[in-house]
């Protein structure tokens, strides 16, 4: 791996895989040769929110700004800038952005 920098402001907005928000890439795995899949500044806009789970991904959040609610299980976690949120593998989690939100998001693939 070589020693890259990126300007956040100059990287693509694209959408996220699951339909909703957008996102900027930082890194994705074909950038490493970590077990990383992803690292992303994702926004999304009050009242957006998502559902899934990864069966063989660990996901961490750190939220930046706004107010969200995350649901792991049947928890519901209210998350605000300057939370940190780590979600097992092949666990079913959504997000629901109660205002305009920026996190962090890190996805690291379990062997």
């Amino acid at each position: 791996m070589e020693t890259t920098k990126k300007k956040i402001k100059e990287l693509p907005i694209i959408t996220t895989t699951h339909g909703v928000g957008q996102k900027r890439v930082l890194l994705n795995s074909q950038e490493t040769s970590t077990p990383l899949t992803q690292i992303a500044i994702t926004r999304l806009k009050a009242g957006e929110a998502a559902e899934h789970l990864h069966p063989t991904m660990e996901e961490f959040f750190l939220f930046q700004k706004g107010d969200a609610i995350m649901t792991v299980g049947k928890k519901q976690i209210m998350c605000n800038s300057g939370d940190f949120i780590t979600i097992p593998a092949n666990t079913l989690h959504s997000l629901k952005a109660i205002t305009d939100i920026e996190i962090i998001t890190i996805g690291c693939a379990i062997h």
